[in-house]
């Protein structure tokens, strides 16, 4: 629905509204659109809960990245020496956090805390700053003992957990699981090891799920949502319409073979319900109404049992009717079409859930064991230690009934992108409040932005904790509408398009919100707007190949980038993707004909596509395997050798058996190259047959790096990211074999998981990230390629486990086993 000018001041004054009613001494959860001004309420927020407590530490406040929550601590630092100044802002926000933050400096004075002396008595943590936290307070509850080291990157143990969890298949009373999950896989031990790594990774998301045994709660749930599901598809077609789809369906049944899946309706007398013993008969009828793709039909024919006769006339003409009808409403034709996707509540696969269940909680606690030994954990292990250091079973620990009476306040920043075990954590720091007792929780976010599900960070939490509430808080649910950010024509053309492209009302239990409008505050903008840039191709004969989309689609952003900078030098441009793969064209592109127009790529451009680092691979792979004629011939081709095409023929042309190494040595061979050519393989030779004699006697990451020097490896960088790029391959190298895991394969593994370095000269006003690292950010012009690109596949999981909101708040739990490929080649799968 379109705002008018009414709409946008009646919005703008509630918005007014909300933003001093959050001031209160209560418990909210705000709803902050992007560039909401939400972190300057914040500031305002603390700054107010400062003038009520008897310490700063009494408040608590809580992000989800170290920029936010450094920005957070620097923003009220800056209100309250600006509030110190005795000079007051023009703005008439700012001046409200001036006025505030003068407040907070005369309790800081009356209680002498020294906050501007002190400011490390601000508590503002992330997430796994908190929980790190909570853990040091209490070693022996969170299991630590003495406080471990902790590691970004702990994929070697990973890895050593699953292998060893794996191995337990030949033991009697661990290994039928892993057997049975085996047979399961087909017997692919790789793909087990990897899918196990990756689950191991995202632990927190499924290990307290992974311990439940109620199998009835994990069918009623399952039944629940298959009756939602029919629910809306009895919405779209009532028992009214029902009763005049009965005799189509009836006839066209009974023109069809017993095999069909429309002979299910051939006796159809009584409407449909959302009970899920109409199920089947459901399904049914959507094979009358939709097409194989899942859309309303246009065309009937006899394949659906209305052939072209006078007798099917009058049928076909009476559905042609129904579907014009169900086309009028948009919800019509994709609740229908769920319901081909829904599965049987039959119980099938309770057997192989449990015993991927099992296998994984083999392999959680082999990876404890593995932390242990080394006294390292990740994030991970901080997060779920420190909930045991505040709750054993249901009841609060030693620390959660001290810090009961200790922590006043709560702030929780970004609240769509909590997940539940974020949420159990809230409600583990709350546990014990009372309505009225002066202690308050407030939570602000964005629900329309929570695009974090992979997280299990599910916009379904956020409505739930509005209408309901976390653990015993009740939360008063207030909105914000402005946008300071975004120019008008871009905020109305947002406004106008995602509001039919979004739900009509918020359904928590399929994760699903309808949209909120907003309004635009800033000024109209010379040339603002959104602009749709198509491509299209033409291809005039069937033998002709297809133009390159994403290469006339890389040209035609630089043209954009071009035409930016020629218009407005200083402007910010950002090119943001769903998937990462949607820049490779680009930045081919622009790295081999557009040199000047330097750009940083955050985590974009794969370390392991960097030429510098596929040339270590290569070398280490002929380090270790002299027979490896693949890997000898693309270390002869490398920058430091740099052979030719002819002098390689020459080298191995005539002989297909003896290694790479060993026709080097044969100087009768050497012989057949040309000088330039028996210069640089002498060199070569000379330094691989060195190194080989060092093999074993120092470290790999020692070995491999000085036969790159010795080799001239130093000489074929050409700028200071490819000097990162090196670091970055050997301090792998070093870390695989800290843990004993280094082999040239496992290597090349790991390598895949990391990013290259960004232009270390490029400065700012050019970017390339995905659209989940820009959140927050802001730039004066946004390029988004890619757009006719399918969504990249969420990350295989062996076991899916989802936490289902029911209708009075609680979740109950649904789950469902990885399906190897042996069983989705099976057509029930297809």
């Amino acid at each position: 629905m379109k705002m008018i000018e009414a709409d946008f001041e009646q919005a703008l004054a509630l918005d007014a509204a909300n933003r001093e009613r959050a001031l209160a001494i209560e418990s909210f959860i705000v709803e902050a659109p992007a560039g909401a001004g939400k972190t300057e309420l914040l500031t305002q927020r603390f700054l107010k809960l400062l003038q009520t407590v008897q310490s700063p530490e009494e408040i608590i406040a809580i992000t989800f990245t170290n920029k936010a929550a450094s920005e957070m601590r620097a923003r009220i630092l800056d209100s309250l020496l600006l509030a110190a100044t005795g000079v007051p802002p023009d703005a008439p926000h700012k001046q409200i956090t001036y006025a505030l933050g003068q407040q907070a400096l005369q309790r800081s004075a009356a209680l002498q805390w020294h906050l501007l002396e002190s400011p490390a008595r601000l508590r503002i943590y992330t997430i796994d700053s908190l929980c790190a936290n909570l853990a040091r307070q209490m070693p022996l509850l969170s299991r630590f003992g003495t406080q471990p080291a902790v590691t970004e990157d702990a994929w070697v143990y990973y890895r050593e957990a699953a292998g060893l969890a794996l191995q337990t298949m030949d033991e009697d009373s661990l290994g039928e699981p892993v057997r049975r999950v085996l047979r399961y896989m087909d017997n692919d031990q790789a793909r087990l090891e990897s899918l196990l790594m990756s689950m191991l990774a995202k632990r927190e998301q499924w290990l307290h799920l992974s311990q439940g045994k109620d199998h009835n709660q994990a069918q009623h749930a399952l039944i629940y949502l298959i009756e939602t599901e029919l629910q809306a598809a009895l919405t779209a077609l009532p028992a009214r319409l029902q009763q005049s789809l009965m005799p189509i369906a009836r006839y066209a049944a009974s023109q069809l073979p017993p095999e069909h899946a429309l002979n299910t309706l051939l006796d159809w007398q009584t409407p449909l319900t959302a009970s899920i013993e109409d199920l089947h008969s459901w399904r049914a009828l959507t094979e009358l109404l939709l097409t194989s793709s899942g859309g309303l039909r246009k065309r009937l024919d006899k394949n659906m049992g209305l052939a072209a006769t006078d007798e099917a006339k009058p049928y076909k003409e009476a559905l042609t009717d129904i579907l014009s009808g169900l086309a009028q409403h948009s919800n019509s034709e994709p609740s229908l079409a769920r319901i081909r996707l829904l599965p049987d509540a039959d119980g099938e696969d309770d057997a192989i859930i449990q015993a991927l269940s099992q296998l994984l909680n083999i392999a959680a606690a082999q990876l404890w064991l593995c932390f242990q030994a080394q006294n390292e954990v990740d994030f991970v292990e901080i997060s779920q230690r420190a909930f045991q250091a505040l709750q054993e079973g249901d009841e609060a620990t030693e620390l959660a009934m001290r810090l009961d009476y200790r922590i006043q306040h709560l702030l929780v920043d970004e609240f769509q992108d909590t997940s539940p075990m974020q949420i159990d954590l809230l409600k583990a720091l709350t546990r014990g409040w009372q309505p009225g007792d002066g202690r308050t929780l407030f939570a602000v976010g964005d629900p329309m932005q929570s695009i974090y599900r992979f997280r299990k960070a599910n916009v379904g939490l956020f409505l739930n904790a509005a209408l309901h509430g976390i653990g015993d808080i009740a939360l008063t649910p207030l909105k914000l509408w402005r946008n300071n950010r975004s120019c008008p024509p871009v905020v109305a053309w947002i406004n106008q398009t995602f509001q039919g492209m979004l739900p009509a009302s918020d359904a928590p239990q399929q994760g699903a919100i309808a949209y909120r409008p907003f309004v635009a505050t800033r000024a109209e903008a010379t040339g603002a707007g959104v602009f749709v840039h198509p491509l299209i191709t033409r291809v005039s004969s069937e033998d002709e190949e297809p133009a390159d989309i994403r290469h006339l689609e890389a040209e035609q952003i630089i043209r954009i980038i071009q035409q930016t900078r020629a218009d407005k030098p200083n402007a910010t441009i950002a090119v943001l993707v769903r998937a990462r793969k949607h820049l490779h064209a680009l930045v081919t592109e622009m790295r081999r004909n557009h040199a000047e127009l330097s750009f940083q790529a955050v985590e974009i451009e794969e370390l392991a596509n960097r030429q510098i680092v596929q040339d270590l691979l290569t070398l280490t792979h002929a380090l270790h395997q002299r027979a490896d004629r693949v890997h000898w011939l693309a270390l002869m081709r490398a920058p430091w050798c740099g052979l030719t095409l002819a002098d390689m023929h020459a080298l191995i042309g005539q002989d297909g058996q003896r290694s790479v190494l060993s026709l080097l040595s044969d100087d009768h061979i050497l012989a057949r190259l040309s000088a330039d050519g028996q210069t640089r393989a002498r060199h070569v030779r000379e330094v691989m047959q060195s190194a080989l004699q060092w093999r074993g006697r120092t470290t790999v990451s020692r070995w491999v790096h000085n036969t790159w020097l010795r080799l001239g490896g130093t000489n074929c960088l050409w700028n200071e990211s490819d000097v990162q790029d090196v670091q970055a391959f050997f301090a792998r190298i070093a870390a695989l074999e800290q843990h004993g895991q280094f082999n040239p394969q496992a290597l090349a593994d790991d390598v895949q998981k990391l990013y290259a370095a960004p232009d270390a000269k490029a400065d700012a006003s050019l970017q390339f990230m995905t659209i989940h690292k820009s959140k927050g950010l802001e730039f004066d012009t946004v390029i988004l390629p890619g757009l006719d690109g399918s969504n990249p596949p969420d990350d295989a999981k062996l076991v899916i486990w989802e936490e289902v909101p029911m209708d009075d708040g609680h979740t109950e739990l649904v789950a469902a086993p990885f399906v190897p490929t042996v069983l989705k080649r099976h057509h029930f799968y297809q």
